[in-house]
C-alpha cells in the first residue's frame, strides 16, 4: 500500500469511521466483560452480543469499500495535482 503524502493520519472520513467503529467495539467488549462478571446484568448479554455482531458486520461490509474509495480519491487528487506536499 502506498504511503499517504500531505494527508495526516486519520484525516479521511473512511479512516475516521473505522476508528470510530473500533472504539465502539472496544467499549462494547468492556461492557461485555462487566456483564459476564456480574450476574445481575445477565439479562443484557444477548442485546450486547447483537450490538457487537452488528458493528463487526458493518465494519466488515463497509470498511474495505470505504478504504478503496478513499484511496481512489487520493490517487485522483494526486493525479490532478490537488494534493501537493
Amino acid at each position: 500500500m502506498m504511503a499517504k503524502q500531505g494527508m495526516p493520519k486519520g484525516d479521511s472520513s473512511a479512516e475516521k469511521l473505522n476508528e470510530s467503529l473500533d472504539s465502539t467495539i472496544k467499549r462494547l467488549e468492556t461492557l461485555e466483560g462487566l456483564v459476564n462478571e456480574n450476574p445481575e446484568y445477565a439479562e443484557y448479554a444477548p442485546y450486547l452480543r447483537i450490538a457487537m455482531a452488528s458493528l463487526r458486520t458493518a465494519k466488515g461490509l463497509y470498511g474495505v469499500p470505504l478504504k478503496i474509495a478513499a484511496d481512489a480519491k487520493e490517487l485522483a487528487s494526486e493525479k490532478t495535482g490537488d494534493n501537493v506536499s
